[in-house]
């Protein structure tokens, strides 16, 4: 049984997560599967809560996160050049006029737009990466 069918996981700070049984009957058994597929030592508490607390994440892992995010972040470019590459096609033809009802100056517009929009999802991504990689490294 996964564990978020039996209780609620809340990480209540870096170095501690709480586990909220929906039965506190089976606090104990959550305790058990605890400690043997994480191998954490986690306390039961009254109410059926379970502590966990845990352990303090090395600089080795915190590089392989990093790295992580980097591959997450450059995919997340690809897709956003996938995508102007795309509109900026269906504006080529409204340029050439090959779509009906769309003039050159409303193409040249909607191609502005397009750069502009893009820009922007590129600085908004720079920034919530930097922003992480901060969180990430800072001990």
């Amino acid at each position: 049984t996964p564990l978020k069918a039996v209780g609620q996981v809340v990480i209540v700070s870096p170095t501690l997560a709480q586990i909220t049984c929906f039965d506190p009957a089976v606090a104990k058994d959550v305790q058990n599967a605890v400690q043997l597929a994480l191998e954490l030592n986690p306390q039961v508490e009254e109410g059926g809560m379970v502590r966990v607390p845990l352990p303090r994440v090395s600089m080795e892992v915190r590089e392989q996160t990093a790295k992580q995010l980097h591959k997450k972040a450059e995919a997340c470019k690809q897709k956003l050049r996938q995508v102007r590459h795309k509109a900026m096609g269906v504006v080529k033809k409204g340029k050439d006029g090959k779509l009906a009802g769309i003039s050159k100056d409303d193409a040249f517009a909607s191609a502005k737009e397009i750069d502009v929009v893009t820009e922007q999802a590129m600085e908004k991504l720079k920034s919530m990466v930097d922003e992480k990689m901060d969180s990430i490294m800072a001990v």
